[in-house]
């Protein structure tokens, strides 16, 4: 069995790798390539969140008007934990430079990212995903 979790770690590590690569050379339609149609986000900016792989694609408009391609988008952790059916990942992933509209943020920042993942005939699908940074007061 623990040999099974590590297989499906791996799947979906390389599920995110490709993922995280993908948001660095903008190409959207691998960016939604594993997720879920009814997949749900909870995101830095507005709105509180979004609902379907629809509403999803919408948001990556503001996040490429800052963020130039082949900007940072690198995981600095990543763990993941996998069962038959269901796994989730956590990371702290870097954002590179202007890739905010925050002036605070004009040499990049960290923020952190859950990922909920179901299997769906035989696939990995991203279900969930939410991103956030520490309240700062």
């Amino acid at each position: 069995m623990p040999e099974q979790a590590n297989a499906e770690e791996a799947l979906i590590k390389a599920l995110l790798e490709g993922w995280a690569d993908a948001v660095r050379r903008h190409d959207l339609p691998t960016i939604l390539a594993h997720h879920d149609q009814e997949m749900v986000m909870f995101d830095l900016p507005p709105p509180l969140q979004c609902r379907g792989v629809e509403a999803y694609a919408q948001t990556w408009d503001l996040f490429f008007r800052y963020h130039k391609p082949g900007t940072a988008f690198d995981f600095r952790e990543l763990a993941i934990t996998a069962g038959g059916e269901v796994a989730f990942a956590v990371a702290i992933v870097w954002c590179g430079p202007d890739s905010s509209s925050n002036p605070m943020d004009k040499d990049g920042f960290l923020f952190r990212l859950t990922v909920g993942l179901r299997k769906v005939d035989g696939n990995w699908r991203i279900t969930h995903e939410h991103h956030s940074v520490p309240a700062m007061d």
